[in-house]
């Protein structure tokens, strides 16, 4: 079976009210990983000021505590991070988050032994899939 070092990432940028985010999101992401679900490639905080500026903050400068360790910090980099920060609202924060999708990784290798590949891949976020079948149940 062919081993690759890295499954598929996806860039997703976590929105947030307030200009900083709580313990509570850093939790949320160390629960991902813990399960085996994610790993964390490099995370980097947004925050749009009430003037609508933009500020770019590194991790170590959001938290007091141990700053978790990046595999590929500096992964996001300015242009991934402006383009995700793009519709944030002023007085309002996000985390650029960068994932390994680890159920993915073997899942990845076994297409490309197979000869195959994704070739285009379109995402649907959570709360629109539930809402359409909240609206659409019988």
């Amino acid at each position: 079976m062919t081993d690759f070092d890295y499954g598929p990432i996806e860039f997703y940028a976590i929105g947030f009210e307030g200009d900083r985010p709580g313990p509570a999101v850093l939790q949320a992401i160390d629960d991902l990983v813990a399960a085996g679900t994610v790993n964390v490639l490099d995370l980097v905080f947004v925050r749009r000021s009430p003037e609508g500026e933009l500020e770019i903050l590194e991790l170590s400068d959001t938290i007091e505590s141990d700053v978790p360790s990046l595999d590929l910090e500096g992964l996001a980099g300015e242009e991934d991070i402006l383009a995700l920060a793009d519709g944030l609202e002023p007085g309002t924060s996000a985390a650029i988050l960068v994932i390994e999708l680890l159920w993915a990784k073997a899942f990845a290798s076994r297409l490309y032994e197979a000869g195959g590949a994704v070739i285009a891949r379109e995402g649907v976020p959570a709360p629109i899939v539930n809402a359409f079948l909240a609206e659409n149940a019988d």
